[in-house]
C-alpha cells in the first residue's frame, strides 16, 4: 500500500510539472514542514525556501519546491523567494489540498514566459507577491514579434486567488498575449514600483481592486485597472486610497462593476478613442462612483467620469477634458459638495438623469452643448436642478443650464454664459436673487456687473462667444443691474 501511495504522488507531482512553459523533466519531490499547531495550516511549510532561475532552468535551497525543465512549482504554503533569469519557463503555484498562504519575493526576477503566465497561482489562500527593496524585476508572457489580433486567454500574473502585491521594489510587466496582472478574486496593490503594458487589459481583479500606494504606470490595448464579477455581494469594487496612477489604455482607464471609490492619490488617465465601438471612458463604475479626495487628470475620448446610477464628488481635484462625450455623467443622481473641477467637454459639462445637487465645491467648465444638464432624454429622469452653495463659473455653447425638473438658487455663486435657443433663468422658488441678461458677448472676456449708481458687483467670464448671461449672488439686493463690456450694456432687474 506504501508503494503505491508513493507511485500516485509522483505522477501528480509529474503532471503538475507539465502546466507551464519547459520540458517536462521531474525533478526533486516538494518536501512540506507541516503544522497543525493551534488546528491552523495557514503558516504551514518552509521558511526561507530560495529559488535561482539560472536561464533554462533553476535550482533551489529549501523544501516545498520542485523543478521541471522551465517549471517551477511551490507546492506547500509558506515564504519563497526567486532571483535570477528564466528565458522560458513559469513560476506555479499550487498547494493543492493544503490551504495556506503562499509569499514570493521577487529579488532581482526575470521570467518569460512564450505561451502563457510568467507566475501562475493556482491553489494558495492568499498569495502576496513581495517586490524586494532595491531591486528590478520583469515578467514577461509571449514575445512582441508573436501578438495575435486574435483576442487570446491568460496573463503575465494569473492568480486564481486573492493576490497583494507589496514591498518597495520595481516590477516591469509585459503582456503580450492577454492581461498584464489578472486576478479571480481580490487584488490589492500596497506599494512598488509597477509598469503593466499590455495587448490588453492592464490590472483586472475579478471581485475586486485595491489600491493604497506605490506606482503604478499601465499602457494596455484596452480598459488600464477594472474589477468585473459581481457575483458575490458586496464585491465587484474599485477603491483608490493613494498612490500615483498614469494609464493610458485604448478602452477604459478605471472600470468598476459596481462602485468605484477613490479617496487620496495621483491619477491620470487618457483614453485613446482608437478602437470603435469600445467604450473609453475616463473612469466609470455602473452602480455608484465617489471621489472623496485625491487628484485626478482624465483626458478621455468619451465621458470623463460616468456612474450608471448615483455619483457623489465630495472632495479632490479633478481637470477634466472630454473630447468627443460629456465631463461628468450620472445616470441616477449626482451631488457635488466639495471637490474642485476644471472641465472642458465637447458635450455637456455635467449631466444627471435625476437630481443634480451643487452645495460646495468649485466648478469651472467649458462645455460644447449645455453647461449643467438634469433629466433624461425620455422624461423618466426627476430632472431638477438645486444650488445651495459653492462657486460655478461656466462657458457653453448651448445652454448654461438645462434642467426638466426646473432650475433652484438658494446659495452659492453662479456666473454662466451660453446661446441657447430659448433663454431661462432660475425659476421663481429660488430664495437667492440672480440676473439673466441678453448679451453678445466674445470669447475670452470679463464683463462686468454693477448696480445701477455704478457700484461694481463681480464680473462674468467667457471662454466661448454668447448670447445670454446668468449672474448670481448671496448678496444680490433688489434693483437694476447693468452689464458691460466695452461699449456693449445690457440690463436686468434682480
Amino acid at each position: 500500500m506504501k508503494k503505491l501511495c508513493i507511485i500516485l504522488l509522483i505522477l501528480a507531482l509529474g503532471l503538475g510539472a507539465l502546466t507551464g512553459c519547459g520540458d517536462a523533466v521531474i525533478g526533486p519531490a516538494p518536501t512540506a514542514e507541516i503544522s497543525n499547531a493551534g488546528g491552523s495550516t495557514a503558516d504551514a511549510g518552509p521558511k526561507g525556501a530560495a529559488i535561482t532561475l539560472t536561464g533554462s532552468g533553476a535550482s533551489f535551497e529549501g523544501g516545498g519546491v520542485s523543478v521541471s525543465g522551465g517549471t517551477v512549482t511551490i507546492a506547500s504554503p509558506g515564504s519563497y523567494s526567486v532571483s535570477g533569469r528564466l528565458d522560458n519557463g513559469c513560476i506555479i503555484v499550487d498547494t493543492g489540498e493544503v490551504k495556506g498562504d503562499v509569499t514570493l519575493t521577487l529579488a532581482g526576477a526575470d521570467i518569460t514566459c512564450l505561451d502563457g503566465a510568467a507566475i501562475h497561482v493556482i491553489q494558495a489562500k492568499n498569495f502576496d507577491l513581495v517586490l524586494e527593496g532595491g531591486t528590478q524585476n520583469r515578467l514577461v508572457s509571449g514575445s512582441e514579434e508573436t501578438v495575435s489580433d486574435v483576442k487570446q486567454d491568460g496573463a503575465v500574473i494569473f492568480c486564481e486567488d486573492d493576490l497583494d502585491i507589496l514591498g518597495s521594489g520595481s516590477l516591469e510587466i509585459l503582456g503580450y498575449i492577454n492581461n498584464g496582472i489578472t486576478c479571480k478574486d481580490d487584488l490589492d496593490i500596497k506599494d512598488g514600483t509597477i509598469s503593466v503594458t499590455a495587448v490588453y487589459n492592464g490590472i483586472k481583479g475579478s471581485e475586486s481592486v485595491e489600491i493604497y500606494g506605490g506606482s503604478i504606470s499601465v499602457r494596455a490595448g484596452n480598459d488600464g485597472v477594472k474589477s468585473t464579477s459581481a457575483r458575490k455581494e458586496g464585491k465587484g469594487f474599485v477603491t483608490i486610497e493613494g498612490g500615483a496612477l498614469d494609464i493610458e489604455c485604448d478602452g477604459d482607464g478605471i472600470a468598476a462593476e459596481t462602485v468605484l471609490t477613490i479617496s487620496g492619490g495621483e491619477i491620470r488617465v487618457k483614453t485613446s478613442g482608437e478602437l470603435v465601438g469600445v467604450s473609453c471612458k475616463g473612469i466609470k463604475a455602473e452602480t455608484s462612483l465617489n471621489v472623496t479626495g485625491g487628484t485626478l487628470e482624465l483626458d478621455s475620448w468619451d465621458h470623463a467620469v460616468r456612474s450608471g446610477g448615483d455619483m457623489l464628488l465630495s472632495g479632490g481635484a479633478l481637470t477634466i477634458n472630454s473630447r468627443n462625450g460629456k465631463g461628468v455623467v450620472a445616470h441616477g443622481s449626482l451631488e457635488i459638495s466639495g471637490s474642485e473641477l476644471d472641465i472642458v467637454s465637447a458635450d455637456d459639462g455635467i449631466f444627471a438623469e435625476e437630481v443634480l445637487t451643487l452645495s460646495d465645491g468649485v466648478i469651472r467648465l467649458l462645455a460644447g452643448a449645455d453647461g449643467l444638464k438634469s433629466g433624461s432624454k425620455n422624461g423618466t429622469g426627476a430632472g431638477k436642478l438645486v444650488i445651495t452653495g459653492g462657486s460655478v463659473t461656466l462657458s457653453a455653447y448651448s445652454d448654461p443650464f438645462e434642467a426638466k425638473g426646473g432650475a433652484v438658487i438658494t446659495g452659492g455663486a453662479f456666473n454662466g454664459v451660453g446661446s441657447p435657443k430659448t433663454p431661462k433663468g432660475f425659476s421663481d422658488e429660488s430664495a437667492q436673487r440672480s440676473l439673466l441678461f441678453f448679451f453678445n458677448g466674445g470669447a475670452d472676456t470679463a464683463a462686468e456687473v454693477r448696480t445701477e449708481a455704478g457700484e461694481l458687483v463681480g464680473a462674468i467670464e467667457a471662454r466661448c462667444g454668447y448670447t445670454c448671461a446668468i449672474f448670481s449672488r448671496p448678496e444680490l439686493a433688489p434693483g437694476s443691474y447693468t452689464l458691460s463690456l466695452g461699449t456693449l450694456t445690457a440690463y436686468a432687474e434682480a
